[in-house]
């Protein structure tokens, strides 16, 4: 093999590879944008489109696997050829509102088949190329060619430049037709590389049986023939979960941190770009001082996070999110170096990235699935710490035999329960035993926060020290069960449960003298506990804030008598509801319409003045079915936490909400956020439509149960929006004619982020 062709084929074949996980990472994020205007934000659709992707992935590895191990090479060539040309038919990637049937709700198999027609066949294609293409350099006869693992860091590179250049320069510089023409160009151009490879690949075959252009299916070429068993069902089964722990921990940190922690926007991108960091450094081979390293800091780790984490300790927010972060790094470098310290030789690559894909695919459907299904809390995250805790250390060379190994066997399950029913004891908060907690450690003169979490972690911490991986591992889950049943039992706490779109909570302030709703982090409405002021508007919707300005404004022979509002919440608007107005409120979460129509909870739907309905669903795509001009006040209240649904700033989503209202009709638009700023975004999509636009940031009165809030009002002329316009409270929305109106094509959440 000459010198060029020596330094030139690991620069194809990692070119290969990066090209293929770039693609791959765009057209995810760009394929869910075309579909949320059509077909909403639903758990169903999101879960589909989540299974659909993570089914494909897990489809072409085992394509690449099924083909590489039963097919000759110039067979696996050819196929994978005509696969290639075959997913061309379906470029340029769209989806048209034309392919979506009429009815009341879209079926599971109808997303499926769209998703399958516009972007299937590609995105199986180039999922197979990971895999298929280390198999396709094993047979070059490359110096490196035995060991082939150092070009998943060039696919995993790839994978991080899509996902950081997509939300920072593709999707703020390209509307969504640009972005499928250039994808495409792309994926031509990754043809052209795969078939340089094949044509190397299947020269190099020829060449080593001899002429035999067919080569023997399944073999390995010969200077990479190895005499070893092929991995065994328990080597497997350690893949799988060596890679269903740092799947199931990206999603558990990124939803425990955006739910518990801040609920930034975007805040994803931070988890999964240190996924696909530690998979480029572990198959880098970094040297195994790090490693070490890394394996020191786990158990520190885990227990120094199980407490911070728990909500009665309350850390600085910037103290959270770097522990979080840190020990989802440090326990992702662990497990992920250990996938690759006991990957197979080459010839069983292909079987070895099948099984890893599948942990992968595994903890995602763990996490996105059961977890809303089983836990009311975010539970699967220490679950699975712990779960990480048992499978690192076992077999490691920390495990000491025992003298007596039947004790020790007893002792590894005996102290950890103990060790649980201590933390339970220390960290539950029932009234007298608080109290209890309280003047033991005055007595013992600890301070409580060193009794109550301190105490336990050094407890924990001690098992790893008497050389017993497993008996630290079962302390870890206990400590963690203890902790999360502790929570469970706190009484201010009234009501929690969880669905797909995140853990939803009533909890009461006895000395505030009020009840609360919080949807993640971010509080969703309050009513007061006196029975004076119960139906009194509170918290965003204060009768002396923008929204009750607007209501006071439109009351009596004013009113609206019919108004839409977008977003439940514990139904305070009702409260603005008079005799003979028709309220319809759309709500996309079955939690919260539970919490807002149980009056054992709040009572602003009971004893609503106004005829009113709940239409659950995607807002935008519910509001179509209201007749034209059918109301004359739209309140949107959809953007005060970290998913933005852009879907509903957008030129076509403002121009059905004016298509819904009738000619004196008003849309106010609740933008309170702190990390996001949507008054210019309104400002232009006003400017475009020819639209009068009005803006109050209120700050005032926050004592009195109200917060901070910004509202803007939107309407054909200022004379529809009354004496409001005269109130100086209220000013003129402004729009910056350097930017872009947002469309279903696009949007730059970047642009309005707040940078401080």
């Amino acid at each position: 093999m000459t010198m060029l062709r020596t330094a030139f084929l690991p620069i194809l074949f990692s070119l290969t590879l990066f090209m293929s996980a770039t693609l791959i990472f765009i057209v995810q994020p760009m394929v869910a944008k075309m579909i949320l205007p059509l077909l909403g934000g639903t758990p169903a659709v999101w879960n589909t489109c989540m299974m659909f992707f993570q089914a494909l992935l897990l489809g072409g590895y085992a394509y690449a696997h099924l083909s590489s191990s039963r097919l000759p090479v110039g067979k696996q060539v050819t196929l994978h050829a005509a696969l290639l040309l075959l997913a061309c038919v379906v470029l340029p990637v769209a989806i048209s509102r034309h392919w979506i049937p009429t009815g009341e709700a879209t079926p599971i198999g109808v997303v499926l088949i769209l998703l399958f027609f516009s972007v299937g066949l590609p995105f199986f294609v180039l999922s197979s190329t990971a895999p298929l293409m280390q198999r396709w350099f094993v047979w070059t006869g490359h110096p490196s060619s035995s060991d082939p693992y150092f070009l998943y860091s060039a696919s995993n590179a790839g994978s991080m430049l899509a996902l950081i250049s997509y939300p920072s320069l593709i999707e703020p510089l390209l509307p969504l037709h640009e972005q499928s023409a250039y994808w495409s160009i792309g994926y031509i151009a990754l043809i052209v590389f795969i078939v340089g490879c094949a044509s190397f690949t299947w020269r190099s075959a020829r060449r080593c049986y001899l002429g035999e252009s067919t080569g023997i299916a399944g073999s390995a070429p010969p200077h990479c023939a190895s005499d070893a068993a092929p991995p065994g069902h328990s080597q497997k089964i350690r893949w799988v979960a060596l890679a269903f722990v740092p799947s199931s921990l990206m999603l558990g940190v990124t939803t425990f941190l955006s739910t518990d922690v801040a609920a930034i926007p975007l805040f994803w991108v931070i988890p999964l770009a240190l996924y696909l960091l530690t998979f480029i450094l572990v198959f880098a081979n970094i040297p195994q001082p790090v490693n070490r390293l890394m394996l020191r800091l786990f158990p520190i780790a885990v227990i120094v996070l199980l407490f911070i984490n728990v909500p009665m300790t309350k850390p600085a927010m910037w103290i959270a999110i770097l522990f979080n972060l840190a020990t989802f790094f440090i326990v992702a470098m662990v497990c992920h170096d250990e996938l690759a310290r006991t990957r197979p030789p080459a010839q069983f690559l292909t079987g070895f990235y099948l099984w890893m894909s599948l942990g992968g695919v595994l903890g995602g459907i763990f996490n996105a699935v059961v977890a809303p299904l089983v836990f009311r809390s975010v539970a699967e995250y220490p679950l699975v710490l712990a779960l990480a805790a048992l499978l690192i250390f076992r077999g490691t060379q920390l495990v000491q035999p025992s003298a007596s190994p039947r004790l020790s066997r007893v002792l590894d399950v005996l102290l950890p329960v103990l060790l649980g029913g201590l933390t339970f004891w220390l960290t539950v908060e029932w009234p007298l035993h608080g109290l209890f907690v309280m003047e033991l450690s005055q007595t013992l003169k600890i301070s409580h926060t060193v009794m109550t979490y301190a105490i336990p972690a050094v407890l924990c911490y001690a098992m790893l020290f008497m050389k017993r991986p497993r008996r630290f591992a079962l302390g870890v889950s206990a400590v963690t069960v203890a902790l999360i049943f502790s929570h469970g039992w706190n009484q201010k706490v009234i009501y929690q449960e969880r669905s797909f779109f995140g853990v939803v909570k009533v909890s009461e302030n006895i000395e505030g003298g009020y009840r609360l709703l919080v949807h993640g982090n971010t509080q969703h409405g309050r009513q007061s506990l006196d029975p004076a002021l119960r139906d009194e508007p509170a918290s965003y919707y204060h009768r002396t804030g923008p929204l009750g300005q607007v209501f006071t404004e439109f009351s009596g022979k004013k009113r609206k008598e019919q108004v839409a509002l977008v977003g439940l919440g514990i139904g305070t608007v009702g409260a603005y509801g008079e005799k003979g107005q028709r309220f319809t409120f759309y709500e996309i979460d079955p939690l919260v319409r539970r919490v807002a129509t149980d009056p054992a909870l709040f009572t602003y739907l009971e004893n609503c003045k106004a005829d009113w309905s709940i239409v659950m669903g995607d807002a935008r795509l519910k509001l179509e079915d209201a007749a034209d001009g059918a109301y004359g006040l739209i309140v949107l209240d959809a953007f005060s936490s970290d998913s933005i649904p852009l879907h509903l700033v957008t030129r076509e989503a403002f121009s059905l909400y004016f298509s819904k209202l009738d000619r004196s009709g008003i849309l106010a638009v609740h933008i309170s956020n702190k990390y996001i700023d949507l008054a210019p975004v309104l400002g232009r999509l006003a400017e475009d439509a020819g639209l009068v636009g009005y803006l109050q940031d209120d700050r005032e009165d926050e004592s009195i149960g109200k917060y901070h809030s910004t509202w803007v009002l939107l309407a054909r002329d200022k004379k529809y929006l009354g004496a409001l316009p005269a109130d100086e409270r209220w000013t003129q929305l402004k729009s910056d004619k350097s930017k872009a109106v947002w469309t279903d094509d696009y949007s730059n959440i970047l642009k309005v982020f707040i940078w401080k």
